[in-house]
C-alpha cells in the first residue's frame, strides 16, 4: 500500500462536506448504495424524472451543446488529443474520483487536474503504448438544466485492445458532471467518476496536498489482501 499524503478522518470528513455543499438538498445515498463496498461516494446528480417536455428552442440547443461537450471528453482522451481534451474544462475545474480499494481523489483547478492527469497518462513510458482504450460512455441523463449551468450522468465502461490481440473490460461505473455555461459557451466545472470496481493505481504527484490534490485512501482490511 502507498503511504498516502493525507489520510486522517478529518479530512476525510472535510472532503465529503464540500462536495455535498454543492449539491445541499438534492443528492442522498439509497440504501443499496451504502451497502457498495469501496470509498464512500461524492455527491451524484439526482434523476429528472419529470417527463416535462421543453420547446423552447434556446433550452433544445444548449441540450445538444451540453450532450455534446459531454461524449466529447472520451473521443478526446482515446485518441491523446490532450489540447482539446483539456480545453473542455474550465480553469476552476474540480475533478474527483472514488476507486475501490485505491481511494478518492480531489484535484481542484485545471493546474491541479493537469498535473494528476498527466501522471496518469502521459508519464514515463506512455510514448511507448499501443494498446487501444475505449472510455465508452452510454445512458447519457441530463438531470438539471437551466440556461447557464446543467448536470449530466452517464455510464462508463472503459475496455483495453491490446497491440498483440485479446480484449479487455477494466471496469464499469458513471461520470458525472457538472457544466456552466460561460461566454455563450458550455464548459466542465465538476467531473466526478464513480468507479464501480478496483482499477490500477493511479500515482500520487509528490507533495500533492501543496499542489491542490487531496487523496483518502481505502483502507478497508478487504483492501489489504
Amino acid at each position: 500500500m502507498k503511504k498516502p499524503f493525507i489520510s486522517n478522518t478529518a479530512v476525510t470528513g472535510i472532503l465529503l462536506m464540500v462536495a455535498t455543499a454543492a449539491w445541499a438538498g438534492e443528492w442522498q445515498p439509497t440504501e443499496f448504495q451504502k451497502r457498495i463496498p469501496g470509498p464512500t461516494r461524492l455527491p451524484m446528480p439526482v434523476a429528472d424524472s419529470s417527463g416535462a417536455v421543453h420547446t423552447d428552442p434556446q433550452y433544445i440547443a444548449d441540450r445538444q451543446a451540453i450532450l455534446n461537450h459531454v461524449a466529447a471528453y472520451s473521443y478526446l482522451i482515446d485518441e491523446g488529443r490532450w489540447d482539446e481534451w483539456y480545453a473542455l474544462f474550465s480553469e476552476d475545474v474540480v475533478f474527483e474520483s472514488t476507486v475501490p480499494c485505491f481511494g478518492t481523489i480531489r484535484a481542484k483547478g485545471k493546474k491541479a487536474f493537469k498535473t494528476f492527469t498527466d501522471l496518469r497518462y502521459r508519464g514515463p513510458g506512455s510514448e511507448k503504448n499501443t494498446t487501444m482504450r475505449r472510455h465508452t460512455q452510454g445512458n447519457y441523463h441530463v438531470a438539471r438544466q437551466s440556461k447557464d449551468s446543467a448536470a449530466v450522468r452517464t455510464y462508463m465502461l472503459i475496455s483495453a485492445a491490446p497491440a498483440e490481440g485479446g480484449f479487455k473490460v477494466l471496469t464499469s461505473g458513471t461520470y458525472n458532471a457538472t457544466l456552466e455555461k460561460r461566454d455563450g459557451k458550455w464548459t466542465i466545472t465538476r467531473w466526478y467518476i464513480e468507479v464501480d470496481a478496483p482499477v490500477k493505481e493511479s500515482a500520487i504527484p509528490e507533495g500533492a496536498a501543496g499542489k491542490g490534490i487531496e487523496f483518502i485512501p481505502d483502507n478497508r482490511p478487504e483492501c489489504k489482501k
